[in-house]
């Protein structure tokens, strides 16, 4: 009545550390796709065939079981790792980003002052160099006067020497004539 490969089959396969047994009861009538051939290939199982179902043995359910368990608790333990590792990165970074934008107004205040400073410096400049252009054309003024009254005064000098030297010469030449003619001046 059943194919034979349909039979009932008790095999004790170790699969990854599983026994497993492969089962098809004698009692359920034969796949649907026996009766419909022409869905047999949109029916088909494309991994796992009908007529080898498997099941596991109790004792693997309950360790796959616990297994699938250690491993759910570990990937928990892991996201909340992560989830705090996350946020103590996020805490430090939003004290750094605090930190950072207390410098950066600082150094935006900083600017603003610098820029006062250097407008101040750029008018004092300014003020000093008019200031220094009057104390130049003052300068070159008495250095005029100067160079005038040096020349004005080496000239008097000179005629003042002339004079005294003339007087003197002319005192002498009196003198020469009254000691010669006996008198003393």
């Amino acid at each position: 009545m059943w194919p034979p490969e349909l039979e009932t089959t008790s095999t004790a396969n170790e699969i990854g550390g599983s026994y497993e047994i492969n089962t098809v009861p004698s009692m359920i009538p034969p796949p649907i796709e026996q009766h419909m051939s022409f869905l047999s290939g949109w029916l088909d199982s494309p991994t796992t065939p009908d007529f080898k179902l498997k099941r596991k043995a109790p004792d693997d359910v309950k360790r796959d079981q616990e297994r699938k368990k250690l491993v759910d608790k570990a990937y928990r333990q892991r996201c909340k790792v992560k989830k705090i590792k996350n946020e103590e990165n996020l805490c430090a970074l939003t004290e750094e980003n605090n930190r950072l934008d207390r410098e950066n107004k600082h150094l935006k205040n900083e600017e603003v002052r610098l820029k006062e400073v250097v407008q101040t410096q750029n008018e004092n400049m300014k003020q000093l160099q008019g200031h220094f252009c009057q104390l130049k054309s003052q300068l070159n003024k008495q250095n005029t006067v100067v160079e005038v009254l040096s020349k004005q005064l080496v000239r008097l000098s000179l005629y003042l020497l002339l004079y005294f030297n003339s007087v003197i010469f002319f005192i002498n030449l009196i003198n020469r004539i009254f000691f010669y003619f006996g008198y003393i001046f």
